[in-house]
């Protein structure tokens, strides 16, 4: 069964997708969630990405916390989750351009360096 407010937003949970959030994680596992985007520019279908992580860091907690990064050309947000830390990403770019951003940030975590926002 969805939880209510899926169902109010016309959205549900399938199985396949509770296993997915039920499954263990490492300890110390970092995720990387990006909504993308076009800043400054809220409302637009093109911008319907940021508006979910925006609500997802309402929700977790963090909405007040976001740091930028130059070297990703985004503001970060560190947010725990279980065992597990979320990197919520929002690029400072435009909707085209945000991969560039993503993929700085991914880089700088595969490399072994550290976001920003660890310094926090």
């Amino acid at each position: 069964m969805s939880p209510p407010g899926l169902l109010r937003a016309g959205l549900w949970r399938s199985p396949a997708m509770s296993r997915c959030v039920l499954e263990p994680r490492p300890p110390g596992k970092r995720w990387l969630v990006a909504g993308l985007g076009n800043p400054g520019l809220p409302g637009t279908r093109h911008s319907v990405g940021m508006a979910v992580l925006g609500q997802l860091a309402r929700r977790l907690g963090v909405a007040e916390s976001w740091a930028r990064d130059r070297r990703c050309a985004a503001d970060l947000a560190l947010a725990p989750l279980g065992d597990a830390q979320l990197v919520l990403l929002r690029p400072r770019r435009l909707m085209n351009a945000n991969g560039r951003s993503v993929a700085r940030a991914g880089n700088a975590e595969a490399a072994g360096g550290h976001w920003a926002t660890d310094e926090l």
